[in-house]
């Protein structure tokens, strides 16, 4: 593999770490039915890592620098699971609410 490649799929990575996916609730009124249609979407939204590093030596600079990396990449896979989690339920509670029947 050569050093470009490398440089790459590197960049690529901590760019894609530097992210979140988020879920965000949304309403919208359907006239025809005369109802509130609610919804869950996801969205990738930016975070501000690598910003707060404040460095006294070149080891604490190290540091500092692998924990933001460490916990950007654990970030980014964790949220994206509990996002869609929220997006599935959240979305067939709303499906169940506006089409379900219940019989009694």
């Amino acid at each position: 593999m050569n050093i470009s490649r490398i440089l790459l799929v590197s960049f690529f990575s901590i760019f894609l770490c530097s992210c979140a996916v988020m879920p965000n609730f949304t309403e919208k009124f359907d006239k025809k039915r005369q109802t509130v249609q609610k919804r869950v979407e996801l969205s990738v939204e930016q975070l501000e890592m690598f910003d707060d590093l404040e460095c006294s030596d070149k080891d604490d600079c190290k540091t500092q620098f692998l924990g933001e990396i460490l916990g950007s990449v654990i970030t980014f896979p964790l949220s994206a699971i509990i996002s869609s989690s929220i997006a599935v339920i959240g979305n067939s509670i709303y499906w169940v609410n506006e089409y379900g029947e219940c019989r009694s």
